[in-house]
């Protein structure tokens, strides 16, 4: 979400005044108007949402959950959605590891801001899955999909595509090819 050819001076002013900011409850008030102000596009009113909660979750983490919900309130609903609507189109219950929408190791040990995903493994060791990954909070979220054959002997063949989360459509049907091949 980065096109600054969409983005009208006023709105540029405003993400360089957000950007200089140092108070909370200053950043709070950003936030809550920019949601409220009828004067912008949408897209320029989710580009400042963007610029404001960056802020936020970078100087203020610990206020961030409070105001803004959750880090990984964003990429949980993505993957919600995706998965029930997976579920309807194919068999999970040769799944060998869990059906859910789960926490990825590298959030838990703090060496991404969020990572959630989706996966399906097979008896012959085939694995997919859909991610939603964001390095840092100031780092844009992304979405990849890999599919691979598990095991260390077998890593060296691991396909995986990344795509910027506004191409969830074509990060989605990847993963359902992918889901083609690995449910058997």
């Amino acid at each position: 979400m980065n096109d600054k050819s969409k983005i009208s001076q006023k709105v540029l002013k405003v993400e360089k005044s957000i950007e200089k900011e140092d108070k909370i409850k200053v950043l709070q008030s950003w936030f809550d108007n920019i949601k409220n102000y009828a004067g912008i596009s949408e897209y320029e009113r989710e580009y400042l949402v963007d610029v404001v909660e960056k802020k936020i979750r970078v100087k203020f983490p610990n206020k961030a959950k409070k105001i803004l919900g959750g880090k990984s309130a964003k990429a949980q609903e993505l993957l919600d959605e995706v998965y029930k609507t997976l579920t309807q189109e194919f068999d999970w219950s040769n799944n060998n590891v869990g059906n859910k929408v789960k926490v990825g190791g590298s959030m838990i040990s703090g060496k991404e801001f969020v990572c959630w995903y989706i996966s399906y493994k097979n008896d012959n060791g085939y694995s997919t899955g859909l991610h939603y990954r964001q390095k840092t909070a100031e780092d844009d979220p992304y979405l990849d999909v890999d599919y691979r054959r598990v095991g260390k002997d077998f890593e060296k063949d691991r396909e995986v595509k990344i795509f910027p989360v506004q191409l969830k459509d074509e990060a989605v049907n990847l993963f359902r090819e992918y889901l083609k091949k690995t449910i058997i």
